[in-house]
C-alpha cells in the first residue's frame, strides 16, 4: 500500500481489512464442528449441506481479504474525433470468486434436490417432493446469479485519465468530462446497516456547475447525438447509492473498493492532475505511469 496521507472523511477499515476473514474463519470452524456431530450420527444429509456452504464459504472469505492492488496501464480512447492515450485505474465489478460461490452453491442445491427426489421415489414417501421443488427453485436461482455475476465480471471497466479528460466507467454509460469542467475531487464515507463492512468509502467528482455530462460506450465520444445524463437511470449507474444525497453537480461516485488499484493513490492522482494542469500531458505518455509508482503526487 502507499504512504500517501490518508485521503480526509474516509475511515479506516476494521483489522486492517481482515474482519470478513477472521468471521469466516470462525463461522467454518463451527461448521466443520456441527459437520463431524452430524457424521457421528450418521446425517449424512445435513454433512452435505454443511459442505455446500463452506465451498461457498471458502470464495466469499478469499473475496473479502485485502486485495494486493493492481497498477495503473496505458489505456487508448477516441475521444472529441481523436485518438488519445492516457492511464487507466481498474474499477472491478462484484468479485467472480463471490459469483462462482454461488454458481458452486446453486448447483450443489440442485444436486440435494435431486437426491431428495431419488430418496422420495426410493422409499415411496411423496412428501419429499415438496422438498425436491424448494431446493430446485432455490438452487435454479442461484446457480443463475452466480452464472450472471461471472459474465458481468469479465467487463472491461475503469478510470481512465488522459491530457484533456477524466472518463470513469463503472458498468453503465461511461461518464466522459474535460478537466475544465471538474471542481475538485471529494472523499466521504456512509455507513450502511451492520454488515461486515458497514462503512464504504467514495470518491466523488464534483463539476463546477450541473453539467450535462457527455456519455456513450467505452472508447467512444457521445458528441452530438449522445445521450445525456439527467435525473435518470443513467445517474443513478454513475452515483449508485449516492443518487438520492448527491448534489446536482456530483458527475460520479466511485466506490472505494471497487478501484482495483490502491484506492488512496488513486485519490491522490486524481486531486494532483486536476490541480497541475501543466502534468496532465504526461499522461499520454510513460511519464504518468512512473510518477504513480514513485508516488510523486503531493506537492
Amino acid at each position: 500500500m502507499t504512504t500517501l496521507p490518508w485521503p480526509p472523511d474516509w475511515r479506516r477499515p476494521p483489522l486492517g481489512g481482515w474482519l470478513g476473514v477472521v468471521v469466516f474463519g470462525a463461522v467454518a470452524a463451527f461448521l466443520v464442528l456441527a459437520a463431524a456431530i452430524a457424521a457421528t450420527g450418521r446425517q449424512w444429509v445435513a454433512v452435505a449441506v454443511i459442505g455446500g456452504v463452506l465451498l461457498v464459504l471458502a470464495p466469499i472469505a478469499a473475496a473479502s481479504r485485502p486485495r494486493r492492488p493492481a497498477f495503473a496501464t496505458e489505456v487508448s480512447l477516441d475521444l472529441d474525433g481523436r485518438r488519445q492515450t492516457g492511464v487507466r485505474f481498474p474499477v472491478l465489478p462484484t468479485s467472480p470468486l463471490v459469483s462462482l460461490a454461488l454458481a458452486v452453491l446453486g448447483l450443489a442445491i440442485l444436486g440435494l434436490g435431486v437426491a431428495a427426489l431419488v430418496i422420495a421415489v426410493a422409499d415411496g414417501d411423496w412428501s419429499a417432493v415438496v422438498g425436491f421443488v424448494v431446493l430446485l427453485l432455490v438452487g435454479s436461482v442461484l446457480a443463475l446469479g452466480g452464472i450472471v455475476g461471472l459474465i458481468a465480471s469479465r467487463r472491461r471497466l475503469g478510470l481512465d485519465l488522459t491530457p484533456s479528460h477524466l472518463v470513469v466507467g463503472l458498468g453503465g454509460d461511461p461518464v466522459e468530462l474535460t478537466w475544465e469542467q471538474v471542481d475538485r475531487i471529494g472523499t466521504t464515507s456512509i455507513r450502511y446497516g451492520f454488515g461486515l463492512a458497514p462503512v464504504q468509502n467514495w470518491l466523488t467528482v464534483v463539476t463546477r456547475e450541473p453539467v450535462h455530462v457527455a456519455t456513450g460506450p467505452p472508447g467512444r465520444r457521445a458528441g452530438s447525438a449522445g445521450r445525456r445524463v439527467g435525473p435518470s437511470g443513467r445517474r443513478a449507474a454513475a452515483l449508485g447509492r449516492l443518487t438520492a444525497t448527491a448534489p446536482a453537480n456530483t458527475a460520479a461516485a466511485i466506490p472505494a473498493q471497487r478501484l482495483g488499484a490502491d484506492p488512496v493513490l488513486v485519490y491522490h492522482a486524481l486531486r494532483y492532475y486536476l490541480e497541475h494542469a501543466d502534468a496532465r500531458p504526461e499522461l499520454g505518455t510513460g511519464a504518468a505511469l512512473r510518477r504513480l509508482a514513485a508516488g510523486e503526487l503531493v506537492r
